[in-house]
């Protein structure tokens, strides 16, 4: 009597469908995986934000007003012939030594330029809470403006929110306008000066900008909640939102290519002067927008009107 024996194994076409639902079930997993991934480089975004509220606050308890954006005039920056003969020192600057970044701000001399010589080395400076996880850039500049004096120059993805447009902050230099937001050139804003409430004000936005978001450079460390538009004197505001407008400030020198903006998609991280930290869709109504970045203007909003 002969015994059968059972064979065993996959046939050609089992293999086949098998591959294909391993494939399938891949195809399922790595959105999920993707947005899990956002959903922390977001959470670490968010606390980045937080640190530098507290770091603000720090700052106000000690002296009393906020610090300014820059030590130097709105005109001055990176870009102009000879920088190295204005101080602009940023806002950030002053808040290294609540950044547990008191060695980098130990070696700034704040009696020189910032873009001197002698403080390349703290401007080269990677400060994480400096950076975004989300974003994909170049960790320096390379822009021209700051390569001629040295190649290091560290940016950073979290920038001033000084005014509504770019017209009031040139007006403040002018006597024209008087700046509507809480960081901008020379500011000394104090506590009782945010009369629409600091958790209705607007303090640091996000950036995604490359070239002109050096930390050290005070000229670039705030933007504007309306993009620039050269014609459109005196107030020089395009109709669109800055927030993730591209090209948000076009002139000859400096290009800034992003002002408020991110790459989170959809919007932005913001911090509020209170330190909370809300993420902003960039499809916010204009005049929503406009109101959460005046410190004054005493503009009505709903609670609904900002997430």
């Amino acid at each position: 009597m002969s015994l059968s024996r059972n064979q065993t194994g996959f046939t050609l076409i089992e293999l086949l469908v098998s591959i294909a639902i391993i494939a399938i079930l891949v195809a399922l997993l790595l959105p999920a995986v993707q947005q899990a991934r956002e959903a922390a480089r977001q959470s670490q975004c968010r606390n980045n934000l937080k640190q530098h509220g507290i770091a603000l606050h720090n700052y106000l308890g000690t002296h009393q007003v906020f610090p300014p954006s820059s030590t130097s005039d709105v005109e001055q920056g990176g870009w102009i012939m000879n920088p190295l003969s204005r101080h602009l020192h940023s806002w950030v600057a002053f808040t290294l030594p609540y950044q547990d970044a008191g060695a980098v701000y130990n070696g700034m001399d704040f009696n020189v330029s910032a873009l001197h010589p002698s403080n390349l080395k703290s401007a080269a400076a990677q400060v994480p809470v400096f950076r975004c996880p989300s974003y994909s850039g170049s960790k320096v500049s390379r822009d021209d403006d700051y390569t001629r004096f040295g190649p290091d120059y560290a940016i950073t993805n979290y920038l001033a929110m000084g005014s509504t447009t770019a017209g009031i902050i040139y007006g403040g230099n002018t006597g024209l306008y008087v700046p509507d937001g809480i960081l901008y050139p020379l500011s000394s804003t104090s506590a009782k000066d945010v009369t629409d409430g600091m958790s209705n004000t607007l303090i640091v936005v996000e950036s995604r900008e490359e070239a002109h978001a050096v930390w050290a450079d005070g000229g670039v460390m705030s933007v504007v909640a309306m993009r620039y538009d050269d014609a459109a004197s005196p107030l020089y505001a395009g109709p669109e939102l800055a927030l993730n407008y591209t090209p948000y400030f076009e002139y000859i020198d400096p290009l800034v290519l992003w002002g408020p903006s991110s790459q989170h998609t959809g919007g932005g991280m913001h911090l509020f002067a209170d330190g909370s930290v809300r993420f902003i869709s960039q499809y916010i109504g204009v005049p929503v927008y406009l109101a959460i970045t005046t410190k004054g203007g005493a503009e009505k909003i709903g609670a609904e009107a900002v997430p």
